[in-house]
C-alpha cells in the first residue's frame, strides 16, 4: 500500500500500459484519475478498478479539453 492515501491522473489509461499502470496504482492503494482521449476506454477502466477510479476523459494534447 505504497500509494494509500494518494492520487494520481495517469493518462492513457484507457488501455495497454496506461491502463496496466493504472491498475497498479490502485492496487497500491492509490485513487485513480483514468484519463484518456477514447471516453468509452477511460470510463471501462474506472468501473473495472471500481470505488478507487474516476473516468477523466479527454485528449491531453488538446489544450482547451
Amino acid at each position: 500500500m505504497r500509494f494509500n492515501g494518494k492520487v494520481v491522473l495517469v493518462t492513457g489509461a484507457g488501455g495497454g500500459i496506461g491502463e496496466a499502470t493504472a491498475r497498479r496504482f490502485a492496487l497500491e492503494g492509490a485513487r485513480v484519475a483514468v484519463n484518456d482521449a477514447n471516453a468509452a476506454g477511460a470510463e471501462r477502466v474506472a468501473k473495472e478498478i471500481g470505488g478507487a477510479a474516476m473516468a477523466v476523459p479527454g485528449d491531453v494534447t488538446k489544450r482547451a479539453e
